[in-house]
């Protein structure tokens, strides 16, 4: 689907590290999401060439191979091609392998600023916020399974500086549908039937949010 987003280091024939992303269309899923529904249940079908960000799926390093700087390589790749290609930024979830030995003295934001003022060393966190990622929130059942995150992700974000905006550009990639429901209550008045009907409209992306439901008598 996305080779150029599939970067891999080999050593003498031997797989030493690996970054595995997509792109996608961050909107869909916004700043409360799963492992599970970014990748479309593991799929990697939400991947769209009509995306603004490039979102990280994988990143390891082969124990054999640690030491060499090879995350960080990996790393400058990513945002290289998310220059080229001209996305918004790099978002990850980022796991916190450590965050179970302090998880009955602290909660996961607290666990995360003291990652961040060096007094607890996690080693994904560590990585990630020494790459110039920052952190945008914490995510709460983010990856099923995992045990020492207890769950919990710390949702990361690279801005691309370069990034201009398409003018003139049109998103056709999302559809959405107000729906009507039929009820066994007639209005009387026209007036009547637009006081049910609520618009929230919001001018940054010209999209419809919400439509509180309505009934008009059938003719």
């Amino acid at each position: 689907l996305f080779p150029e987003g599939q970067i891999c280091v080999e050593i003498d024939g031997k797989v030493a590290a690996c970054a595995l992303s997509i792109i996608v269309l961050y909107e869909l899923y916004g700043n409360e999401h799963t492992y599970q529904e970014i990748t479309g249940n593991f799929s990697f079908n939400t991947h769209s060439e009509d995306g603004d960000i490039l979102y990280g799926i994988e990143v390891f390093v082969n124990p054999e191979f640690r030491g060499l700087r090879l995350g960080r390589r990996l790393y400058n790749e990513r945002k290289d091609l998310c220059e080229k290609l001209n996305l918004k930024g790099i978002i990850i979830g980022g796991r916190l392998p450590n965050y179970h030995k302090f998880s009955s003295e602290m909660n996961p934001r607290d666990y995360i600023a003291k990652v961040r003022s060096k007094e607890i060393h996690d080693p994904v966190l560590n990585f990630q916020l020494a790459n110039n990622f920052h952190v945008i929130r914490v995510l709460k059942n983010y990856l099923k399974g995992d045990k020492e995150s207890e769950e919990y992700a710390a949702l990361l974000q690279w801005n691309n500086i370069y990034y201009s905006i398409k003018k003139n550009a049109m998103n056709d990639s999302i559809i959405r549908l107000g729906l009507v429901q039929w009820q066994m209550r007639p209005f009387k008045t026209i007036e009547a039937f637009f006081e049910q009907v609520e618009l929230c409209y919001r001018t940054t992306n010209q999209t419809l949010c919400s439509f509180r439901s309505f009934s008009i008598p059938l003719c």
